[in-house]
């Protein structure tokens, strides 16, 4: 319950603050506030408590190899599903992250009301992984917002829950398009990317 009114109190000043942008600016700022249409959603991460419904992010199992996403540092798509298969029984691949290398997410259906991204991720040993925004605005700008981190370690299992605002304050300023970078402290491994789209207590 606390988390849905943490919500609704941050969706109405960012509806506050589009009241006041005026003229073209303002046309092109509301239709992405509150985001919208990106896909069925699904509750993948219920056996773990986490009752939200999330969307698959676009290739965010890698099964069409690293298409969409930016690789750099050594990471690559390898053979091996999380042993899950939340998103298909079919799936085969997932990404490999050596240390210090970083990867970017293909681009997000975004919105004020989307404040959490998980995936699942195997690692041999305590891994923390920094979570960045990377926004491109209308005028072409590009805006990389510090997001905070998730650590975890051990075998197979998702990430833990994740809040980040970056989507809301980058709506704010007239973004196109927005991505999700991560930068391990450690070599990853990880699979199956979603973003929870819903204004809900899940």
């Amino acid at each position: 319950m606390a988390r849905l009114w943490l919500r609704l109190v941050f969706v109405a000043a960012v509806a506050a603050v589009a009241a006041t942008t005026t003229g073209t600016a303002k046309a092109d700022l509301l239709p992405g506030l509150l985001g919208g249409n990106c896909g069925s959603t699904s509750k993948v991460f219920a056996p773990w408590g986490d009752y939200g419904s999330y969307y698959f992010a676009t290739n965010g199992g890698l099964e069409s190899g690293s298409t969409g996403w930016s690789l750099s540092g050594g990471a690559k798509v390898v053979s091996g599903n999380e042993p899950f298969y939340v998103h298909a029984a079919g799936d085969k691949s997932s990404l490999a992250i050596p240390a210090g290398a970083t990867v970017t997410s293909p681009a997000l259906c975004y919105g004020a009301t989307y404040p959490r991204v998980r995936f699942f991720a195997t690692s041999s040993g305590p891994v923390t992984i920094r979570v960045r925004v990377v926004t491109r605005s209308v005028l072409g700008l590009l805006r990389i917002l510090d997001a905070g981190s998730v650590t975890f370690g051990g075998g197979w299992a998702p990430a833990p829950s994740y809040v980040y605002l970056g989507s809301a304050l980058a709506s704010l300023v007239g973004v196109k398009s927005m991505q999700i970078q991560l930068v391990p402290s450690g070599a990853v491994q990880i699979d199956d990317l979603y973003v929870d789209p819903l204004l809900q207590d899940g």
